[in-house]
């Protein structure tokens, strides 16, 4: 008696659709396949060694299915390829069928061979996950090798391997219709299993939107008490600001109407800049936009001012003493210096100096108007707000004159770095 291959054939891993491409599936399940009919084969080899030593041809036989199907082998590799796995694997399944009859010929043996071709169509249809067309093409050629075999060992009245064959053709008819309820039921459980990933990656997108709102929402809270505290600072700043200039401007007024127009005037020039700075969300401004927004509403015409300023950042706080300074300077050239008449001139220059620390430079120069001959004798709040406001709060150096041509002033400040 042969060794059974059908028996060593029938070990089917416990899960028959591991979860994957159905081309790696097929690969797996084929090279599994082939090692199995490896192992059959040479157990029929050793078995024919000692049951049939004096039929070499049989080791021969199964000697050339051994080195086709290990040659099967070495050929289905990474990456799995279908129409290769399907053509090489039913090449070797195919010489593995053939040689099989052809041993039982050798053998003058009907019954093993037909046994373990049964059995291979059996394994071959749960195993190997091709479509029934293919496993129908494997019948087909099994039951054509029964019947070569039948036909050739059994020596009986004519047909009477019709009727032995004829016997194993419904369970042949059966391993196509398993292939096929098999082949259902995986594309069932892949569906089911990509369904179930799509619905995970659902809600793993739900969970992330989620976080990133509950986050967004966090932030937004983060930034609205920030905003407050920011704003309580802001208006505390402010209204002490304003006290401040209405006890100066008090003070340095002779008349309720000379403290209503410098009181007004600086409250004005404080409301320009702090709408300046909130539109750019207290951040800070450019020094020519400083310039531009305190000095140019003095302007009589367009030549009356010259700015040559670069883009020199600056920040809330040194925005706002600065352009108070600023307006200090433009008022009283609007009163009494060059912008009081048509034909004077305000040129305004800056740079950065750089030598350790920067410090930022402003050169203001006033010329073509009234004659300013002597110096104030009294220092109003304007003048201490110039010299003395940019001293204390921006560290500033300020060199106020007044030549005959026309007041000059010089500002130094340093600029600390931008922030990021």
């Amino acid at each position: 008696m042969w060794p059974s291959f059908g028996a060593g054939s029938a070990v089917v891993p416990g899960n028959p659709t591991p979860v994957g491409s159905e081309d790696r599936l097929l690969l797996d399940r084929t090279r599994l396949g082939l090692r199995l009919i490896l192992a059959g084969v040479a157990l029929v080899f050793l078995g024919a060694r000692v049951i049939y030593p004096r039929l070499p041809l049989i080791s021969v036989v199964q000697g050339i299915d051994f080195i086709v199907v290990a040659v099967a082998l070495r050929v289905l590799v990474e990456p799995p390829r279908r129409s290769l796995v399907l053509v090489v694997g039913l090449v070797a399944y195919a010489v593995t069928i053939v040689a099989t009859g052809a041993v039982g010929i050798l053998a003058a043996d009907a019954t093993t061979p037909v046994v373990i071709l049964v059995g291979m169509s059996v394994v071959s249809a749960t195993l190997i996950p091709w479509t029934p067309w293919w496993q129908l093409a494997s019948v087909v050629l099994v039951a054509a090798t029964a019947i070569w075999t039948v036909a050739t060992v059994v020596h009986s009245p004519h047909l009477f391997w019709l009727q032995n064959v004829g016997a194993i053709a419904p369970t042949l008819a059966a391993t196509v219709v398993i292939s096929r309820v098999l082949g259902l039921q995986r594309a069932a459980i892949a569906h089911a299993d990509q369904e179930q990933r799509r619905r995970e990656e659902t809600l793993r997108d739900a969970n992330r939107r989620l976080e990133q709102e509950i986050h967004g929402h966090r932030r937004t809270e983060d930034a609205l008490r920030f905003a407050m505290r920011e704003l309580d600072h802001r208006v505390k700043n402010t209204l002490a600001t304003v006290q401040s200039v209405a006890d100066q401007t008090v003070r340095s007024s002779t008349s309720m109407s000379d403290f209503a127009s410098a009181f007004t005037g600086r409250i004005q020039a404080m409301a320009r800049i702090h709408t300046a700075l909130a539109g750019r969300r207290w951040q800070g401004l450019t020094l020519a936009e400083l310039i531009e927004l305190v000095v140019g509403p003095y302007r009589r015409h367009t030549d009356s001012v010259s700015i040559e300023s670069d883009d020199t950042f600056l920040s809330s706080e040194l925005v706002r003493v600065l352009g108070m300074a600023l307006h200090e300077l433009a008022t009283n050239a609007a009163k009494y210096g060059a912008l009081s008449t048509n034909g004077g001139r305000l040129a305004i220059s800056s740079r950065i100096e750089s030598n350790g620390v920067p410090r930022l430079r402003i050169w203001w120069s006033e010329q073509g108007g009234p004659p300013v001959g002597e110096p104030p004798l009294r220092r109003g709040f304007g003048v201490r707000l110039i010299e003395e406001a940019l001293a204390y709060e921006a560290a500033g150096q300020v060199q106020l004159r007044f030549p005959c041509e026309g007041v000059r002033c010089e500002i130094e400040i340093p600029i600390p770095a931008r922030p990021p």
